[in-house]
């Protein structure tokens, strides 16, 4: 049996589960499925659950002479604007920016030096939502193409993604976002011989960004933090993968038989099920978890924000996904005390993926039965 949709096949696997921790509709949910950016959950919600909302990732920055040196990290919301606060902080003068030794420093790294994923798609390497992974970052290691924009936040970068591009060289990046900050402020000389402060960003704020905004760049820092908050040892991809599998496992209860290959999603070499993500979900509501579902989209909001805004009453947190002929939505009904997962495969047909997904919600709350509305041969 397969369903079909402009008289295209294509790969539909759904799951709605009630409180109880029962399935009340599903098809398919026990098939490995890619999930697109779903995988976002999983990520989160191991940080989440290890880590606690509270934890800070902290980098310290200390003027020594003419030497700026950044140490610790990682620090994946750091943008243009808190570095232009982090030197205001430190006094740092602009005269002589020329002789400013701008340091790096590796030792005690929290992640490994390995920035590209060996599962990712080469032919994405240009796009801005596959840029490379370091423990020190600016502006998500992106840049405005040439000509756009002279400054921008981090939301510019996410709602104008065509516009940017990943650096290919992000310690040099840096570097040059760091002289930039120092030659825009308005001391002529440095205030003292030394001076330090710190740069903390708490793991809450960095998955309201990552979850709302669906950011790939923070998911994959989080991700690799990962195995070096169990292990001691820079985070890789490889360990990381094998600290949350085994984290999930230890969370349901079963082994969930899947593959994690990143913490983005971008890999598609990721396989996960409907009925492991709604299991999940319901799970992380019974355990108390609802602070982290409450960083995921709601109507209006986010990659949310031109979707499913005739059912703002039913209180739906929920994670999108997508990539090429990928579709994804996997999240939490408050109105109904029901967790779900959609995920669409191998879709060739013309209207967006994300509109038969939205439909396919919309019966189930309507009180439909979802297979119902789809033709199956």
């Amino acid at each position: 049996m397969e369903y079909k949709h402009d008289n295209l096949p294509f790969i539909l696997s759904y799951s709605f589960r009630d409180i109880s921790g029962k399935e009340v509709q599903s098809y398919r949910s026990r098939l490995p499925v890619l999930p697109a950016s779903n995988m976002k959950i999983l990520t989160g919600f191991a940080a989440f659950n290890r880590l606690g909302m509270n934890h800070e990732f902290i980098t310290e920055v200390r003027r020594d002479g003419s030497r700026v040196i950044f140490s610790g990290g990682p620090s994946p919301l750091l943008d243009s604007n808190s570095l232009q606060q982090i030197v205001s902080s430190l006094n740092i003068g602009n005269g002589n920016s020329e002789s400013r030794e701008i340091v790096l420093r590796n030792t005690g790294s929290r992640i490994d030096r390995m920035s590209i994923n060996p599962s990712w798609n080469y032919e994405d390497s240009n796009y801005s939502y596959q840029p490379r992974i370091t423990n020190f970052s600016l502006n998500e290691n992106c840049i405005p193409k040439p000509g756009l924009f002279h400054e921008f936040s981090l939301q510019d970068l996410h709602e104008s993604e065509d516009s940017f591009v990943p650096v290919r060289n992000p310690a040099l990046a840096m570097k040059h976002g760091i002289l930039n900050a120092i030659e825009n402020t308005l001391l002529p000389g440095d205030s003292g011989t030394e001076a330090v402060t710190v740069h903390a960003e708490k793991l809450e704020d960095i998955l309201e960004h990552m979850e709302t905004v669906s950011c790939n760049y923070s998911a994959e820092v989080i991700f690799k933090y990962l195995s070096f908050a169990q292990t001691g040892i820079p985070g890789s991809w490889k360990d990381s993968s094998r600290a949350l599998t085994e984290g999930l496992a230890n969370f349901l209860g079963y082994d969930p038989g899947i593959s994690v290959n990143d913490g983005s999603g971008l890999s598609r070499s990721n396989f996960l099920k409907t009925s492991i993500l709604s299991d999940l979900l319901m799970k992380i509501h019974q355990n108390d978890g609802d602070q982290f579902i409450g960083h995921l989209p709601v109507p209006g909001k986010g990659t949310l924000r031109n979707r499913l805004k005739k059912w703002e009453s039913e209180k739906i947190h929920a994670k999108t996904g997508s990539l090429t002929g990928v579709a994804a939505l996997s999240g939490y009904i408050y109105s109904r005390d029901v967790a779900f997962s959609i995920i669409i495969n191998n879709y060739l047909g013309a209207d967006k993926i994300s509109y038969i997904i939205d439909r396919i919600l919309g019966s189930f709350l309507s009180g439909n039965e979802v297979s119902s509305d789809w033709e199956e041969s």
